[in-house]
């Protein structure tokens, strides 16, 4: 139920923005296909900073995917003992030893942006978010995953689960330094994965990474095939 009270929420966020000055889909699109092309090596066309002001309006000002007291380790190193804690708890005493279904998930609150993370599914079913948001970047500990999962999903080892843990406690401040698609990339550029394949289905990811960085492409692989992480996780 808390979800669907969220995806309203956000919709009603969308919907409450005057129709005169909120941007098409077709908007968003141009937006994003712009900061695709620029490579982080363009000016921003003087037509398209009215759409810039009001993708930044909405992450900084209408847009959380953390309900409640959703549990938030203050540190990456808390995060990684506490993961490991609930794996030792859950009969997994040695993590090395397992592999951890990893996904981008989506979170399509509007037809004009979308909020993206990536949860990582523990044995004992537990989910492990990695997430930017006003509430803070980093772990969010929850029952399941959040939404819509994107292909291709991903299979980690212990050690990259830590990578991603450490990468998602981005510095700065949320709004001002990063958004949740900027973590998402951040969390991948670590693995070592090519993001194109997830950004290509999410809506203002591109726009984000311009805004708030990283903006240069990371010129890692974009074919999953090339991907370590691409291994199959066991049922």
């Amino acid at each position: 139920m808390h979800r669907v009270v969220l995806v309203a929420m956000l919709l009603i966020g969308c919907v409450d923005q005057p129709a005169a000055t909120e941007p098409t889909e077709a908007d968003i699109q141009q937006l994003d296909d712009w900061a695709d092309a620029s490579g982080g090596k363009a000016d921003l066309p003087s037509t398209m900073s009215e759409l810039v002001a009001w993708v930044e309006d909405l992450y900084r000002n209408r847009l959380s995917a953390v309900w409640g007291n959703q549990e938030h380790p203050a540190s990456s190193a808390a995060a990684i003992q506490r993961v490991r804690t609930l794996l030792a708890q859950a009969g997994v005493a040695d993590p090395s030893t397992a592999l951890f279904k990893t996904t981008v998930q989506r979170l399509r609150f509007s037809k004009l942006a979308d909020h993206s993370e990536i949860d990582i599914v523990l044995p004992s079913k537990q989910v492990v978010r990695l997430i930017g948001d006003p509430k803070g970047p980093g772990v969010f500990l929850d029952s399941k995953r959040f939404q819509e999962a994107l292909s291709p999903a991903l299979c980690l080892t212990w050690a990259e689960v830590q990578t991603a843990i450490a990468a998602s406690y981005e510095e700065g401040a949320y709004g001002g330094d990063f958004v949740c698609h900027n973590v998402t990339e951040r969390v991948l550029r670590a693995l070592a994965v090519g993001s194109a394949k997830f950004s290509a289905q999410i809506h203002a990811y591109s726009i984000a990474r311009w805004i708030w960085g990283p903006v240069t492409p990371s010129f890692h692989a974009q074919d999953p095939s090339a991907w370590p992480e691409s291994r199959s996780c066991p049922n």
